[in-house]
């Protein structure tokens, strides 16, 4: 049932994808939550969880970084099936709209690794952006034109691009 209201919640707000699902109690798409991904058989199921999105002190040893160096922890669990990360796939956005794509290409041993998991084992690492503009404030996954996963929920969203008006959880933050 609290999956069946997060699809609905964020199908209200433009960003769910038919394959994607999320479960929280509270805010389907808060850092934190954890968000689902199904292929479209429903044989490979992964389970993604963003938190710490913040400027980074690591070091981006051989890349050259255009902007300021920023971060976030990312989890993914192979529910079922073999998975694959699909590391860029994942974008930063501020409130202003500016994207800031994932530097997948950084070599780092604390970042997320795109290696194969099998079922029932979990990769955690950081997930890292080249940021030129305004601080962003939410983080988004998309296989196509409309995001598939996204957490915000930072109390600084307004005005995302993306209308958050009719999520019930960020009312108060904007």
């Amino acid at each position: 049932m609290v999956i069946v209201a997060a699809v609905a919640a964020l199908g209200l707000l433009g960003v769910g994808a038919p394959t994607a699902t999320a479960a929280m109690d509270s805010c389907p798409h808060q850092f934190g939550s954890h968000q689902r991904l199904t292929d479209a058989g429903g044989a490979v199921v992964q389970e993604w969880t963003l938190t710490d999105l913040r400027p980074s002190t690591d070091p981006a040893t051989g890349y050259p970084l255009a902007g300021r160096l920023w971060e976030a922890t990312a989890s993914v669990h192979a529910v079922s099936g073999t998975v694959t990360p699909i590391i860029p796939n994942f974008g930063a956005m501020s409130a202003s709209g500016d994207r800031y794509q994932v530097l997948w290409q950084l070599s780092t041993p604390a970042g997320i690794s795109g290696a194969t998991i099998g079922a029932g084992q979990t990769s955690t690492g950081k997930l890292y952006f080249d940021v030129t503009g305004a601080d962003p404030v939410a983080v988004i996954y998309a296989n196509g034109p409309k995001p598939a996963m996204m957490w915000c929920c930072n109390g600084e969203m307004m005005p995302m691009p993306m209308s958050m008006t009719d999520c019930p959880c960020c009312a108060g933050k904007m």
